[in-house]
């Protein structure tokens, strides 16, 4: 029996149809990437704010909560939790310090663990916050509302609404991390962007 191959024609068409079919499909994959990538890092933020929102309430204490655009590129999300009092005699504290998560990470520390969210360990500048309004605050131990810091005497902060942006690195696709004056934390996509599946528009 005579054994037959592939000519020299069958095998370029063949090629040819690969080429193509790897065209089309390699931008929908990087879209697709793109897209994971910053739902990803809305959900780690999210959850970062629902534990440090827990721990106000479970611990009787503030945790500050801030969110950085590091100088070098990139940015973090961090928690922290002020000293317990060094005797039953000390006030306990009303307002917790900030965690600069860009020079002293270590520091973003919550009931003894780490409560941190870098973008370096999302894939780097991939899903980047491009707009931080008012994320500077404070979750207070009553029912977890959010206190300006460095305001004790207010139990809730009165302001709008602190929010931070992150979007995919070709601006396509975008969602809001919303946390409100009462503690509650959502994200959700802003009118214009594309949609994500269980996220609601802003």
């Amino acid at each position: 029996m005579k054994a037959r191959g592939f000519t020299l024609i069958e095998l370029m068409v063949t090629l040819v149809v690969l080429t193509v079919l790897v065209t089309i499909a390699v931008p929908s994959f990087m879209d697709y990437f793109e897209k994971a990538r910053v739902r990803g890092a809305a959900d780690q933020v999210t959850n970062l704010l629902a534990r440090a929102r827990q721990a106000a309430v479970k611990t009787n204490m503030p945790i500050g909560i801030a969110a950085i655009e590091k100088s070098g590129g990139g940015w973090c999300v961090g928690a922290r939790q002020p000293s317990e009092p060094t005797s039953e005699w000390d006030p306990r504290p009303s307002t917790a310090p900030t965690c600069n998560c860009e020079t002293a990470s270590a520091a973003c520390q919550v009931e003894g663990e780490a409560l941190l969210v870098d973008s370096s360990s999302l894939g780097g500048a991939r899903a980047a916050i491009v707009d931080v309004n008012d994320f500077d605050f404070s979750y207070t131990p009553k029912l977890g509302g959010v206190s300006a810091n460095g305001a004790p005497n207010k139990a809730f902060l009165q302001a709008a609404d602190s929010s931070l942006s992150l979007t995919s690195p070709n601006g396509r696709y975008e969602v809001r991390v919303i946390v409100t004056p009462l503690g509650q934390s959502y994200a959700c996509v802003p009118n214009g962007k594309p949609p994500f599946f269980s996220y609601r528009n802003c």
